[in-house]
């Protein structure tokens, strides 16, 4: 061997270590830089779930302040009736009304499956305006609270024969 050869080889023995290291840098910048882009998609992907979620609960409230109001609205134990017993649609009796709270409050069990937590409000706003809550569940601790509000007319036979009033029934649902 040439004695200029071995110093030559030490400088590309040299030369190549350097390239490996910037190799193994270029690689680990790469890792680096992919699992900081995988961890910007996790929390994107956290944050879209949470706020998805956030709008299915909203759906789902409201979806059961419908329902609800809907009981209410064909409850006979609230409904007007002709004659024998045909109901009148979207139509109270107020002296049903009056003691159906009374009737809420008794089988309280049997209402609640049927209502859950909510408040059922009916007001009238023609010929007097007045209100008479008839159900009232509020829990302790609620974060939400959906009302839902349904054109009625309010029979009441104490105050004369044939005697109907405008009012609206409100019905407010908790989660």
């Amino acid at each position: 061997m040439k004695p200029g050869q071995n110093k030559h080889r030490k400088h590309l023995n040299v030369l190549s270590g350097r390239s490996a290291q910037i190799h193994l840098s270029e690689t680990v910048a790469v890792i680096f830089i992919f699992f900081v882009l995988i961890l910007f998609g996790a929390i994107f992907y956290y944050k879209f779930q949470e706020v998805s979620f956030k709008e299915k609960q909203q759906e789902l409230l409201a979806s059961r302040a419908i329902d609800t109001t809907t009981k209410m609205l064909f409850l006979p134990e609230v409904s007007c009736t002709k004659r024998e017993s045909e109901a009148e649609p979207n139509c109270f009796d107020m002296m049903k009304a009056r003691h159906v709270a009374e009737l809420f409050k008794e089988f309280n069990q049997t209402y609640f499956e049927l209502f859950s937590y909510a408040k059922i409000t009916i007001n009238q706003t023609y010929p007097e305006p007045f209100e008479l809550v008839v159900y009232n569940q509020e829990p302790e601790n609620w974060a939400n609270k959906k009302p839902t509000f349904f054109v009625v007319a309010l029979k009441d036979e104490q105050k004369s024969p044939g005697y109907y009033g405008y009012g609206q029934v409100k019905v407010e649902v908790y989660s």
